[in-house]
Order: C-alpha cells, then sequence, then structure tokens
C-alpha cells in the first residue's frame, strides 16, 4: 500500500497580517510612550537618567526588529516556504536572520532600563542596590553572550539564511527555549524586586495600591514571554516556517511590551492627571488627622510614643548606610522636627526639586545617639 501524501498547500494563504498589524501599532505607540517618558523626566527641570537613554536604546531595537520583520513579509513571509522564489527565500531567512539579534538587544536593554530605576528609585536600600548591580551585570553579560551566539549560530555564518550552504549549525530549539527561560526568570524577579519596598512606604493606602499596580504591570511581560515559549517549538522545527509565524508575532510584541512597562513608573505625574484618585490628594479627608501630614503622607512612624512626634524607629541594616553600626554607635531616638518648611515629599516625580527622580521622603530631624553598650 502507498501511503497517502499530504495535500498541497493553498499558494494563497498568506499570514503576513500577524507582523504587520502588531509592528504598525507599536511602531506608533512604543516611540510615543517613551517621548512621554522623557517630557515627565524634563518637564520640571529633572534631568535624564542612565534608565531613559537605556529606555531609548531599547525602543530603537525594538523598531529595528519591527522593520525587519515586516522586511521578511515583503519578500514572503506569511507565504508558504514552497511558493517563495529562491532568492526571496535567503532575503526572507536573512531578515529573520537580523531580528533575532536585534530582538535580543532590545529585550535585554529594557531589563536593563528597569534595574537603573530602581537604582535610582530605592538607591538607599543597600539589598536592594547589591541585588540590582547582580542583575544588571548578569543581564548585561547575558545580552552580549546571547547576541554573539545569535550572530554566530552557524558556520560559516551566511548558512544562518542560505540553507544550501555547506557548514553546521547549533540547535536552535534549545537554544531558543534556554534564551526564553532566563528571560522569563528575570523578568519575574524583576517584578517582585521592588514589592516590599512599595509596601512599606508611609504613604495612604490608595497611594501605595496605586504604586504596586503600577510596578506589578510588569506581569504582562511575563505573560507575553510564556505566550511566545508556546510558539517556539512550532516555529525551530517546523519545515514551513516563513508560513508558521505566530512566534514572529510574539517577538514583536513580547519587547514592546517591556519598553511600556518600563516606562510607565516613570509617567505618575501623567497618570495622576488622568486619573487624580491616584494622586496624594485624594486622602484630602485624611489631612489634619493624627498619623497624616498636610500633603496626605503618614507622618506617624511605627512605634511612635505620644504626640511630640518623638519615635523609636527600629532601622533595618539594609536602610542604614554602610558604616553605621560599625563604630559602636546606636542610634536609639530620633525626634522629627515638627515644622513642615523641612519636608519635602516626592514620589516618581520629575520636579526641579527631586535631583534624582525618584521615590524621596525628606524630613528635618534631629538624631540623639546613644553609645552601645
Amino acid at each position: 500500500m502507498t501511503t497517502p501524501q499530504a495535500p498541497r498547500p493553498n499558494p494563497n494563504d498568506n499570514d503576513s497580517h500577524l507582523v504587520y498589524i502588531p509592528a504598525i501599532i507599536f511602531l506608533v505607540i512604543s516611540p510615543v510612550v517613551v517621548a512621554l517618558r522623557v517630557w515627565a523626566r524634563l518637564r520640571q527641570g529633572g534631568k535624564m537618567g542612565a534608565d531613559d537613554w537605556t529606555a531609548m536604546a531599547a525602543l530603537i531595537f525594538a523598531i529595528l526588529t519591527s522593520v525587519f520583520l515586516m522586511t521578511c513579509c515583503h519578500y514572503g513571509m506569511g507565504r508558504h516556504f514552497l511558493y517563495i522564489e529562491h532568492q526571496n527565500q535567503i532575503e526572507t531567512l536573512k531578515y529573520l536572520y537580523m531580528s533575532q539579534v536585534t530582538y535580543k538587544a532590545a529585550i535585554n536593554l529594557t531589563k536593563c532600563s528597569i534595574l537603573l530605576l530602581y537604582l535610582r528609585l530605592f538607591e538607599i536600600v543597600r539589598w536592594i542596590r547589591w541585588t540590582c548591580r547582580g542583575l544588571l551585570a548578569c543581564v548585561i553579560i547575558y545580552c552580549i553572550s546571547s547576541m554573539v551566539a545569535t550572530i554566530f549560530q552557524c558556520n560559516p555564518v551566511v548558512k544562518a539564511f542560505d540553507k544550501a550552504q555547506k557548514g553546521t549549525c547549533i540547535n536552535l530549539a534549545t537554544f531558543w527555549f534556554a534564551n526564553a527561560g532566563f528571560s522569563i526568570a528575570t523578568d519575574v524577579i524583576i517584578l517582585l524586586l521592588p514589592m516590599p519596598l512599595v509596601y512599606q512606604l508611609e504613604v495612604p493606602r490608595p497611594q501605595k495600591i496605586a504604586l504596586m499596580a503600577v510596578f506589578a504591570i510588569g506581569v504582562f511581560v511575563v505573560i507575553t514571554s510564556c505566550l511566545r515559549v508556546t510558539t517556539l517549538d512550532v516555529f525551530a522545527t517546523s519545515s514551513d516556517n516563513t508560513y508558521d509565524i505566530a512566534n514572529v508575532m510574539w517577538t514583536i510584541i513580547e519587547p514592546n511590551v517591556a519598553i511600556l512597562c518600563a516606562c510607565l513608573p516613570t509617567l505618575r505625574q501623567l497618570v495622576v492627571k488622568l486619573f487624580p484618585a491616584l494622586g496624594s490628594k485624594n486622602s484630602a479627608n485624611r489631612y489634619g488627622t493624627p498619623g497624616y501630614d498636610s500633603n496626605g503622607y503618614g507622618s506617624k512612624s511605627r512605634g511612635s510614643r505620644g504626640t511630640g512626634g518623638r519615635s523609636q524607629i527600629p532601622l533595618a541594616d539594609e536602610w542604614v548606610e554602610p558604616g553605621a553600626k560599625s563604630n559602636g554607635i546606636h542610634m536609639a531616638t530620633i525626634r522629627r522636627n515638627n515644622s513642615s518648611a523641612g519636608s519635602e515629599d516626592s514620589i516618581l516625580a520629575g520636579g526641579q526639586n527631586d535631583a534624582n527622580n525618584g521615590i524621596k521622603r525628606t524630613v528635618e530631624y534631629s538624631i540623639q545617639y546613644s553609645e552601645k553598650k
């Protein structure tokens, strides 16, 4: 008995819209959001930081990824490989190969941007400072090594997009799954990293929830990364990978969603203008209430006693600058100055008074020291 042959694919099939639609949408949205980030940073005399420049670099690579993949569609991606002319097959695979390099640069630069933002916001906290620096080093090293591995995935290099060439290539499915595993793991760590600090902020509950929601929006990056993983095996093993392009669609979506999530925490002022209930003034009913200052922020610390502002504050080691305890000095009592002139509250703002553009609360204190027995 002869095995029945599989039916020939329809030559009119074309799924290029899976690339064009998300690419065009994000070519509009992503630059606008990054421009708003820069505007929010500079509008009141703030300064551009390393996190902003890194976000702009990530945007450039994300745009290049979209442009390369749309160029693939121009040469035939979205159609069945069988019906694409040989020279167009080579051009399609060449731009697909280039998009793999820019994709890795975009996704890892976005992670760097978020970690640099954390360093800007929470640099005073020792444990998060060193955690961010360690993660930053890992992401940079992985970014460089994965881009090099992508460029030299075949020997000779030309075999990556011209399969007729003699040579060898690495196992792409294994490489892509390893890359996705690293990406998802770091996304989860970066997502959870600031939550303990935001939870401990002495601000009204609605504002605390709003801030946690802004940082937690990074969960969408994790979701898109997971959805992309589900398409990797098909794309890596398909003999018709110019038509089976669901993975290509997620390759456009993932870095752009990451860029949007990286920019949202710096757009708090704009968000508050659009949704005033998320601002500190929504707690006007708390003004004058014990435990809150004139800005609606919590002014009474845990463990406070009496109404004179005298507080016993057990400071954790990570909140104290290095060397604070090495001299045998114990910070026993902190007395808050009742004058509001020395108080400044700023959360994710970008104003003139916020040199670091971070979460900051500056209050005048008089500090009494006692020798540690």
